[in-house]
């Protein structure tokens, strides 16, 4: 997959497929669908299909133009690809848990929040799955424990239906927060002269570690710009609120980066806690976005210890999405060396290191100690140290 000029009027990478999907409807003839929708059978589904419906809609999942089909859905379950070969990790379908007497062929409006139609979807098929099945093809378990897992079997329905998806508005989510489309990142990217472009992945305000590994990809000669891009849709209990995760990476950027080579926005989807599928198909989402790299860190999409922390590494050498990956080791602060830095740069025993993990962030805003200034920088701190950063 190569550079396509006609992507933004620039030579940024090709979406992944080789072409952006746009099945966003334009005012003029979304006001009319709209009025249609209001008339049709709404389904108010279950956030992670409201998320995933928008990212269809705006081409962050292409080359998909809808919510997969039974080949689609059991090529991804079963061989990790779509049915034309192109490697994909997590199937992006629609299993409401309520869906009435929908029938093949009919037209359902999605539903937002507000309960306020958004999108419409064309049912070309409906089928049934095996929830335990796909539960262990994507997360490696059916531990009810896992968040993702547990999603599965209490909030999804038993069928699923799928067909091309048309969006008539783009969404303002529960954060108050908007998402710019691939369309205008590429075309931010392109504004800037950026042809190539190095994407981070994470859910987490940012700590030294995370500031290091972006600082070092940087560094890389080719790479013109650093597009840093949250996940700030659903996350699980335990994690930090989006807007405190956004407001963190906002004050860290303003000061410590140079601003002509960074861009910060946020991605409005429900956290694949995977691990390694997780990674290769968030690297996908990202070369949707305009992004030729991709950073990889230890246990990236990791949660609890189901995963091998460098699983994440190795899964880019099986499958060939069309982005560079840029891996990293884990991080931490050398207390001889007194600066961040990993196994393959600092020569000192294990006690000198101080681990940097959310982890122990955590830990320490619980107890109501001092974070470290070692580990983060004052004025992440000073936003962690406030009362209700955390999802309940």
């Amino acid at each position: 997959m190569g550079r396509s000029p006609d992507i933004a009027g620039g030579m940024l990478g090709e979406p992944y497929g080789g072409k952006l999907t746009d099945n966003l409807l334009p005012p003029g003839k979304a006001e009319g669908r709209l009025r249609e929708a209001r008339e049709m059978p709404g389904i108010r589904p279950f956030d992670d299909f409201i998320y995933d419906a928008e990212k269809i809609g705006v081409g962050a999942y292409s080359p998909l133009e809808g919510f997969m089909d039974e080949e689609s859905f059991s090529s991804v379950v079963e061989k990790n690809m779509l049915p034309n070969g192109l490697p994909w990790t997590v199937p992006i379908f629609f299993a409401p848990k309520d869906h009435g007497e929908i029938r093949e062929g009919d037209e359902v409006a999605l539903l937002d929040w507000d309960s306020s139609p958004f999108a419409i979807l064309d049912v070309a098929q409906k089928f049934r799955y095996s929830k335990t099945q796909l539960a262990f093809s994507v997360y490696g378990t059916t531990d009810p424990k896992h968040p993702n897992v547990n999603d599965i079997l209490t909030s999804y329905g038993e069928t699923v239906l799928a067909g091309k998806l048309t969006l008539l508005r783009t969404l303002r989510h529960p954060t108050g927060m908007t998402d710019p489309t691939p369309g205008e990142i590429r075309a931010a990217f392109t504004e800037r002269g950026w042809w190539n472009v190095v994407a981070y992945q994470c859910r987490n305000p940012p700590h030294s570690a995370h500031e290091y590994i972006q600082k070092c990809a940087l560094e890389v000669a080719e790479i013109d710009g650093l597009f840093i891009q949250p996940v700030v849709g659903r996350l699980k209990r335990g994690d930090y609120k989006p807007e405190i995760i956004m407001e963190a990476y906002a004050a860290v950027v303003e000061k410590y980066y140079p601003k002509d080579r960074v861009l910060l926005a946020p991605l409005s989807i429900s956290m694949r806690y995977a691990g390694p599928k997780a990674s290769l198909f968030f690297a996908i989402v990202r070369k949707n976005f305009g992004a030729t790299h991709y950073i990889v860190g230890r246990d990236q999409a990791g949660v609890g210890g189901y995963y091998d922390p460098y699983e994440c590494h190795r899964i880019f050498d099986k499958y060939d999405v069309g982005i560079t990956p840029l891996r990293f080791a884990e991080a931490f602060f050398c207390k001889a060396c007194g600066w961040t830095a990993t196994e393959k740069t600092c020569p000192h025993p294990a006690d000198m290191h101080v681990s940097i993990s959310q982890t122990k962030l955590r830990e320490l805003l619980r107890e109501g100690r001092p974070l470290p200034s070692e580990i983060i920088r004052p004025e992440v701190a000073r936003i962690l140290s406030r009362p209700d950063v955390i999802i309940p």
